[in-house]
């Protein structure tokens, strides 16, 4: 496994320049630099296709339309080369599979970066809310970023609370006094529960009990030890 080094705009120029000249082949380079020899020949793609600007930051996308997805997709069927299409869109390679494979399930969407939706903090919600997020989730094709920028939401959050939806139903999403209002226990349900908490108290005692003995006993073991070097020494 090779260990993914950083490199500057001028130290990846330089080492495409070397390999178009002739000078070093994508396996020694790769040798050379401790990288991978797809990763040269990625680098050489994208200075064949953008030239000097070939890896600047602007050329990164931030987001991906539908559209944009479907022309990298069709260049690639038109060409056929994976490292080809990704230099000239600016992409990875995985990325650009995730797309062809979208592509041909009919599930290409738009691409909208919404980094903050991760970092919310979170919020009380009440049930009613909870249903309603979930229902707008679901209705938007599980679209967890944006229902979590519009109810202001940690992205984590909708999700759990969907996927909870999903297995349980709307018992899923509710929290445990409203559960309790809605299943009250019954008296036979209450004494178990009683009889249940008074034995993990008594089963704790014990074991307090059992620890403080212990104690006792080990305190008694060193004192005995303690009388027996004074009696050696004499």
């Amino acid at each position: 496994m090779y260990k993914r080094i950083k490199f500057t705009k001028e130290e990846k120029i330089a080492i495409v320049k070397r390999y178009l000249e002739g000078k070093a082949g994508s396996y020694s380079l790769a040798r050379e630099i401790g990288g991978n020899h797809q990763q040269i020949l990625k680098w050489v793609y994208e200075y064949r296709e953008h030239g000097k600007d070939a890896f600047r930051d602007s050329l990164k996308h931030k987001a991906y339309t539908k559209e944009f997805k479907s022309n990298a997709v069709e260049y690639y069927f038109q060409h056929g080369s994976i490292d080809q299409t990704a230099a000239k869109y600016c992409i990875s390679s995985h990325a650009l599979c995730n797309w062809i494979k979208a592509y041909k399930d009919g599930t290409l969407k738009d691409r909208i970066p919404m980094p903050e939706v991760y970092h919310m903090k979170g919020r009380r919600t009440t049930f009613e809310e909870r249903k309603e997020i979930v229902h707008y989730c679901l209705s938007h094709d599980k679209n967890y970023k944006e229902t979590a920028k519009i109810y202001s939401l940690p992205y984590s959050r909708v999700f759990n609370m969907v996927k909870k939806y999903e297995q349980e139903g709307e018992e899923g999403i509710m929290d445990a006094k409203t559960k309790s209002a809605l299943h009250p226990l019954t008296e036979i349900e209450k004494l178990q529960r009683e009889n249940e908490r008074l034995k993990k108290e008594l089963e704790l005692e014990k074991l307090k009990r059992e620890l403080v003995q212990k104690k006792i006993s080990l305190e008694k073991e060193r004192l005995q030890e303690f009388k027996k070097k004074i009696h050696t020494k004499r």
